[in-house]
């Protein structure tokens, strides 16, 4: 019956049957079990009630079912299991009663009397074990009656075996939105968080059994008794935060106000110690026995006591320290005598093989051998015992019988090799002792033999010995037994008649011996040059390449001995020489002079050339134009002339205006010809004629500007004045399209209808027009 339904309070016959028995159920037929509450009561189909469920309200078939429990057959159950479920159903579900038709029919429950159900009968659960399905109380338990129906055992798995879990699953609230397994197994820490749960619980419970009371010191526990061992003396005495070693802050009195009185202590020394937690408890006043000397003498006996127990804590504690400071000490001491034992046993080893060098019979091999098995096995005892240094020693008297009977001159290599080897194994001062001993002697004893003028032989020795000599030993050889020798060559050189150029034996020994021979030997050099030099004519051309084979060697030194001894014998022959304007080629002793531009300068060849050669240059061109020659011809001579000056002369200022000057005499008389050119003069070395003398009357020129008209008349080229224009003061011609001016007998041009003017010769000007 369902809760909606009309519950029937009259007795019927079933009631009065079942009156000592209110529990037992009807006879459950096979359509009860199969129908459940649809089933219709045959017999009595028209009796009273069945008129009555006739007329009943339609069902709610959107309520929960209510079936019948009517027996389960599980298959693949063994008798065991069968009888366990048996036992299970027989102690968790409700008595069953069996009738003559050998059907099992559950009791009527015991909510049920008289037909009477109690509220809440079909929400009950039925139980399964634990915590299992206490969810359930809020419904009406049907999940719980179906396990138990399919073969449910309270506290174990699931499935045909019982293999699934026996625990119900949980949820578990993850960190964040990850995924599952995002932040670590959520079993775990579920099992985690329970076994943390009931550590937690265990803890409170233990804590709520042996938890000791806390005294308030406000409240008064009479006959309590505190007791204080060894332990917490020496944690009173030892110092705290509140230690202070100023004397002055010592004697500062401090108020304590922890406790339940106001206590006044003398400084801060006296928070040393953490108060008692039975400080602060009530005293039993000592009415009936009082005895105040033996409680003195009690107390002070308890503080002595204390007293030797924090200082034999302290003592303790400090002999601890220094064991610990000492056992650090020990293996200190043990790793340094580690060490030394180690350096020992090197010094040891390396004195033994030392001894072996020490023999009269020892040969120059075996000290090699042993001193560089000595470097490769302990080089750091090695550079700090000096064996480098003793090695020198003990080496000098074999490379003595070594280099006895050698000669630099014939054999320049011979020893090379040996000093070579022990450069690597030898100590730079000790290896240059050793050179200085056998090398340099050998070799000042073969310069007094050698033959400055022969310097291959000298120089093949410095070459031998290069890499086995380092460079300021052999400068320093160079220069005090080699420099000697060829000073006394330069001595006995006769500049004049010596047919052997002294740079071929004397600069060899510059790079070795450059400051020496500075110092010592180029200055006699000069002087012997300069005195050769007084007797040179610049025609010599054998005195250029001797001086300029000293160039490099001597630089700027050099300049001096050219411009006193040189460049006045140029100037000298340029004076003497005649000036040829037809053949310029001939002009020797101004191709003499060219020569010499690369060591005396231009400059300097441009001075001479301004002084000795262009002035008188100048006066022939004059007399030559004022004979009126042909103008080709004067230009060629101007242009071979100019042509024999290079580059770097022409770009010199006095040189420069020497040519300006000669190009406007030229362009002064361009027009001026004569019937039968005479030829042009050669002056000689005597002082050139007068000017007046040679020059026309002026009643015979024309103006330059009456000259251009003529030109240009002749050509049949249009030549008049611009009315209204001028430049410079000058008046404006236009010449067929172009314009232009004269001015100083120069006649100046523009191709842009007169905004720019350039100065042009007559016949460019005439050619122009004609193009």
């Amino acid at each position: 019956m369902s809760d909606d339904e009309v519950i029937r309070f009259e007795i019927t016959d079933h009631d009065l049957d079942n009156e000592f028995n209110p529990n037992r159920n009807r006879r459950a037929k096979k359509e009860h079990q199969i129908y459940g509450v649809w089933a219709k009561d045959s017999d009595d189909e028209d009796n009273e009630d069945n008129i009555r469920r006739r007329t009943r309200k339609p069902k709610d078939f959107s309520a929960p079912i209510g079936f019948v429990a009517g027996g389960v057959q599980q298959a693949g159950k063994n008798k065991e299991d069968k009888q366990e479920v048996e036992k299970s159903d027989a102690s968790s579900s409700k008595a069953k009663f069996v009738d003559s038709s050998d059907e099992e029919v559950s009791a009527p429950d015991e909510s049920e009397t008289a037909g009477i159900r109690r509220a809440g009968q079909g929400m009950r659960s039925a139980p399964l074990g634990g915590s299992v399905g206490t969810w359930e109380r809020h419904t009406k338990g049907i999940g719980a009656k179906l396990l138990l129906q399919m073969g449910y055992q309270p506290g174990k798995g699931l499935g045909k075996d019982l293999q699934g879990i026996s625990a119900p699953v949980e949820a578990t609230v993850r960190k964040g939105r990850g995924a599952i397994g995002a932040y670590g197994p959520e079993k775990a820490a579920q099992k985690a968080k329970q076994e943390e749960e009931r550590r937690l619980k265990e803890k409170e419970e233990e804590e709520k059994g042996t938890k000791e009371k806390t005294y308030n010191w406000k409240k008064s526990h009479k006959g309590r008794y505190f007791y204080k061992d060894a332990a917490d003396v020496i944690q009173e005495g030892k110092p705290t935060m509140h230690t202070v070693t100023s004397a002055a802050a010592c004697s500062t009195p401090v108020i304590d106000m922890t406790g339940r009185a106001r206590r006044v202590l003398s400084g801060y020394h006296a928070l040393r110690a953490a108060a008692p937690r039975y400080e602060h408890e009530p005293r039993r006043a000592c009415t009936r026995f009082a005895a105040p000397a033996l409680a003195h003498n009690l107390h002070l006996a308890v503080d002595c006591c204390e007293r030797d127990i924090i200082q034999n804590a302290r003592e303790l504690q400090q002999a601890e320290d220094e064991i610990v400071v000492l056992e650090r000490d020990l293996e200190e001491c043990n790793l340094k005598l580690r060490g030394e034992d180690e350096v020992i046993g090197k010094v040891q080893a390396i004195l033994a093989r030392v001894q072996e060098l020490t023999r009269p019979d020892v040969s120059l091999e075996t000290v090699h051998e042993v001193l560089a098995e000595l470097k490769e096995t302990f080089p750091l005892e090695y550079g700090m015992f000096g064996l480098g240094t003793v090695g020198g020693s003990i080496v000098s008297p074999l490379l003595s019988a070594l280099t006895a009977g050698w000669n630099p001159l014939t054999a320049p290599a011979l020893p090379a090799p040996a000093f070579r080897k022990w450069r690597a194994l030898l100590d730079e001062e000790a290896y240059n002792a050793l050179l200085w001993q056998h090398f340099v002697p050998r070799f000042a004893a073969a310069a007094e033999e050698w033959n400055p003028r022969a310097p291959e032989l000298m120089l093949g020795v410095v070459e031998a010995w290069r890499d086995a000599c380092p460079e300021w030993v052999a400068r320093a050889a160079v220069a005090r037994h080699v420099v000697p020798r060829v000073l006394a060559g330069v001595k006995a050189w006769d500049p004049t008649r010596d047919p052997q150029p002294l740079h071929a034996w004397v600069l060899p020994w510059h790079p070795l011996a450059g400051e020496t021979l500075s110092r010592e030997v180029y200055p006699l050099i000069r002087a012997r040059l300069a005195a050769a030099l007084a007797a040179w004519h610049p025609a010599d051309q054998s005195a250029k390449p001797l001086l300029a084979a000293w160039r490099g060697a001597w630089g700027p030194a050099l300049t001096p001995l050219l411009h006193h001894h040189v460049a006045p014998k140029l100037e000298h022959c340029l004076h003497a020489a005649p000036i040829e304007l037809l053949h310029a080629k001939q002009n020797s002793a101004w191709l003499w002079c060219v020569e010499w531009v690369e060591l005396v300068g231009a400059p300097t060849i441009a001075a001479i050339a301004a002084r000795a050669l262009l002035p008188r240059w100048l006066s022939a061109l004059a007399a030559w134009l004022n004979t009126a020659p042909p103008h080709a011809s004067v230009l060629a001579s101007y242009t071979d002339f100019k042509k024999m000056f290079p580059e770097e002369i022409l770009k010199e200022a006095a040189v420069r205006d020497m040519f300006r000057k000669a190009l406007d005499m030229l362009n002064r008389s361009s027009d001026l010809q004569c019937a039968e050119p005479p030829p042009a003069p050669r002056l000689a070395a005597a002082p050139a004629p007068s000017a007046a003398a040679d020059l026309v009357p002026a009643s015979q020129h024309k103006s330059f500007s009456e000259l251009l008209e003529a030109r240009c008349a002749e050509r049949g080229i249009t030549f008049v004045p611009v009315p209204g224009k001028a430049r410079e003061g000058r008046p404006l011609y236009a010449v067929g399209a172009l314009q232009c001016y004269v001015i100083r007998n120069v006649i100046m041009y523009s191709e842009d209808g007169g905004r720019s003017f350039a100065p042009v010769p007559m016949e460019r000007l005439l050619a122009l027009v004609a193009e």
